[in-house]
């Protein structure tokens, strides 16, 4: 797993620990931080493994990276989900899973922050964040929510295709 994929993931564990606990995004990221000097303390002992799941488990780079995108979400998951109310196709922000809105903020804030991660790489991890933790549907929202969003902010133009390229693109099909 790349290094910014498992930032991503554990800022999505976080994001949902500060949900869940009423805590704050960097409280919940020092809390799993505090879990990685457990696990380390802990380290041969039978119960340091049943901690790994709690861990933030990120070297300090990618602690910066995930920093990052923790303080941003911080300060805009509101406007994000101002931004993401007007593309949802007769369904409401309130029906939307609390993992899902999570995913739709992480790549909403590589959109404004992360400016050498290309808008389609930040749906395509979105896309896979949710496969990992969210519904069977959840990818497909995904995408389609995050490219309306990315085209109404202007990170992609609409000659640009936000979806993978197809495993059958350019192979024949037999008749």
């Amino acid at each position: 797993m790349s290094s910014r994929k498992k930032a991503r993931e554990s800022l999505l564990k976080a994001l949902y620990l500060s949900e869940s606990r009423s805590l704050t995004i960097m409280q919940a990221l020092d809390e799993m931080e505090a879990t990685d000097r457990e696990i380390e303390r802990r380290t041969g002992e039978p119960e340091a493994e049943s901690l790994k799941p709690f861990a933030l488990g990120l070297d300090p780079e990618h602690r910066e990276y995930a920093n990052a995108l923790a303080l941003t979400i911080g300060k805009s998951h509101e406007r994000y989900n101002d931004l993401i109310k007007p593309v949802l196709v007769n369904w409401e922000l309130a029906r939307v899973a609390r993992i899902d809105r999570m995913i739709l903020w992480i790549a909403m804030a590589e959109f404004e922050t992360m400016l050498d991660v290309p808008a389609p790489v930040a749906i395509s991890e979105a896309v896979d964040l949710a496969r990992r933790f969210s519904s069977e549907k959840s990818p497909g929202f995904i995408n389609g929510v995050l490219d309306r969003i990315a085209r109404n902010m202007g990170v992609i133009s609409s000659s640009v295709s936000s979806r993978p390229p197809s495993r059958t693109a350019g192979k024949r099909r037999r008749s």
